[in-house]
């Protein structure tokens, strides 16, 4: 059964040149990286490895943004007391890392619910995943804590790409949102790190910046591409997800699989391996890397049956996947 499986369909950029050359002049194996992300989920091909990881350095934060969902983890009395905060050691990264090469791993990004500049080695851990011959080592940021000597050291670690979320071009509207944040200080660190890569002749890494689009920020888009256009690589929004702990009203008619499951895999900070981006409260865990090899995991029975009810159509059966808005996505990505 062949799908219409949507392929990143949340991002939404305007990319400058530099984008493009940057990926044109990239080595074979990033292309065959690129043509595998894009092309497996279409047919349901199943690589023996994932083709990216999401490795969190840590789930600590130190801003608390009120549609994230680690902020509404930590703010629900329910739930408080079984979040817990940690920092993933070297030894388990590198063994993530050697692993991974090993297997055929392409690319990492470096977070899944909190901050990576938290984790006082990630540039050590840039280092050490692109001394290993990871193709693509990237991260998300708020830019709260990128000084200019972390913006060096990130830059000659070798990080491929770095990601901003920023959420508003206006100060007041993005202070309320990213709460804990100065408007001067994050806009003056995104630029400089840019700055810094051209002044040391590097072309690495590319540049994007992002805001959550939301009901209350939706018409402010223009102003921020207008703000970021000539600053950053590219400029994209990413579309709002529905919070936590919420279903929708279940139409079974609708044809959807789900990329990731064929894409990427995600490891928390604590060994967790999580098949789902959404799945911050860890409603569908497959395995642990401290129990077992990541190649086991990717293909053991939980991971398989996940896969096999998305690909028969019964994506909703599920309980996860309930919750989540992008069966309901059209080809636009709208809803």
């Amino acid at each position: 059964m062949n799908k219409n499986i949507p392929v990143n369909p949340t991002y939404h950029e305007v990319i400058n040149d530099s984008v493009r050359e940057w990926e044109k002049n990239k080595g074979a194996k990033y292309k065959e990286y690129r043509k595998k992300w894009s092309e497996n989920p279409k047919s349901f091909l199943l690589e023996d490895a994932p083709l990216h990881l999401d490795i969190e350095p840590t789930n600590a934060c130190n801003l608390k943004c009120p549609m994230c969902p680690r902020t509404i983890l930590v703010n629900d009395d329910e739930k408080k007391g079984n979040f817990k905060v940690g920092m993933m050691s070297m030894d388990t990264f590198k063994k993530i890392i050697d692993e991974a090469v090993a297997i055929g791993v392409y690319s990492i990004k470096l977070n899944w619910l909190g901050e990576p500049l938290v984790h006082p080695q990630i540039v050590e851990m840039v280092r050490y995943a692109k001394e290993q011959g990871i193709v693509d080592v990237m991260f998300n940021t708020n830019a709260v804590t990128l000084t200019e000597d972390l913006s060096r050291d990130l830059i000659e670690a070798g990080l491929d790409k770095i990601f901003f979320s920023f959420d508003s071009p206006y100060k007041e509207k993005y202070e309320e949102i990213r709460v804990g944040a100065s408007y001067e200080e994050s806009l003056n660190n995104i630029k400089r790190i840019v700055k810094l890569r051209n002044e040391l002749g590097k072309t690495s890494p590319i540049t994007r910046i992002s805001m959550v689009l939301m009901e209350d920020n939706k018409d402010e888009y223009e102003a921020f591409v207008h703000l970021f256009k000539d600053s950053v690589d590219a400029v994209s929004y990413v579309e709002y997800r529905t919070p936590i702990g919420e279903e929708k009203e279940i139409d079974t008619s609708i044809d959807f699989a789900c990329s990731q499951l064929w894409q990427r895999m995600f490891i928390s900070w604590d060994g967790d391996v999580i098949v789902c981006c959404v799945d911050s409260e860890r409603g569908y865990v497959p395995g642990n890397i401290h129990k077992d090899s990541i190649q086991n995991i990717w293909k053991n029975e939980k991971y398989m049956n996940i896969r096999n009810k998305h690909q028969n159509g019964e994506w909703y059966k599920i309980n996860i996947c309930k919750k989540c808005d992008l069966p309901y996505k059209k080809k636009d990505g709208t809803v």
